[in-house]
């Protein structure tokens, strides 16, 4: 069996018998895609240590977000204004989904605590709980992942400072770092070294 049956396995599992509080809201509680467009912001303040890295099938290796070094305990807030379709544990780490309007879905995962409920609608900036040691943020579009630093741009921190929007990479080894450099110059990577 696959890390990546494994995951879907327990996913699926905490999904179908987890405690009513971590269970999905269903997709019809949020509005389709006939909203206008949201403005997002960067949702943390951290250093990017893995960049996006689709894989290049639905099973494969890859970085389906941006993976952040993240001070512990520090807050991690709304990217824009939604309803929490999931708050819960999935294999062992928490996790925290946030619908929007538009259409997309941002995920925080492996946070190491959550301060919002499933179903409980939420605004642009409202804290959602606190970090660990590191937070991995996802976006998708249906069931497709897309690069969350082309949704997030280079918007403000609810702080004001600039920098969240443009994220500074650190290689945490040489293959990471020609990874890094890959996606940089692929013309979808809005960071700077």
């Amino acid at each position: 069996m696959t890390i990546a049956f494994a995951v879907a396995g327990a996913a699926v599992l905490a999904v179908a018998s987890g405690p009513a509080w971590a269970q999905a809201v269903p997709a019809q509680s949020v509005p389709a895609q006939s909203a206008p467009a949201l403005g997002y912001i960067w949702p943390v303040h951290g250093t990017v240590v893995d960049p996006f890295r689709p894989p290049d099938n639905p099973y494969g290796p890859g970085n389906r977000g941006l993976e952040f070094a993240t001070q512990p305990g520090s807050a991690f807030w709304a990217a824009a204004d939604g309803v929490v379709s999931f708050a819960g544990p999935v294999g062992g780490r928490l996790h925290v989904t946030v619908s929007h309007p538009d259409g997309l879905r941002v995920s925080y995962s492996g946070v190491a605590s959550i301060g919002v409920r499933r179903g409980e609608r939420v605004r642009q900036r409202q804290e959602l709980g606190a970090t660990g040691d590191r937070l991995h943020i996802g976006v998708r579009r249906g069931e497709t992942y897309l690069d969350p630093a082309q949704i997030f741009g280079s918007r403000r921190s609810p702080s004001g400072q600039p920098s969240l929007g443009r994220p500074h990479l650190v290689p945490s080894s040489p293959a990471v770092y020609r990874l890094q450099l890959r996606w940089l110059h692929s013309g979808v990577g809005n960071a700077v070294l």
